[in-house]
């Protein structure tokens, strides 16, 4: 799984996956280690569902929770209002835009 996200974030794909119940489609920026010690994935969702109801945001997603992870042959151009390089959220960055 690891591998799928590196590779979208490296050629700015976007996923697609279940998380929580809910399809999700996002823009992937950061892959890291959150404070509590989960591999964690900062991402703009872009389409799909959440429980907050509110489409386009941003999220933060355990890997341990993803489910049936794709990446599209979709792109996008760049980073999102409210992206910032080192991850302050993240204790140790993985990949990252």
């Amino acid at each position: 799984m690891k591998d799928t996200i590196i590779k979208a974030i490296e050629n700015r794909n976007l996923l697609e996956f279940e998380y929580d119940g809910y399809s999700r489609t996002v823009e992937p920026h950061t892959l890291g280690v959150s404070k509590t010690g989960k591999e964690t994935l900062s991402a703009y969702q872009t389409a799909g569902d959440s429980a907050r109801g509110s489409v386009p945001c941003w999220g933060l997603f355990s890997l341990s929770k993803i489910e049936y992870l794709e990446i599209l042959d979709d792109s996008f151009d760049g980073t999102r209002p409210g992206y910032s390089v080192g991850d302050s959220r993240m204790v140790r960055v993985i990949a990252e835009l």
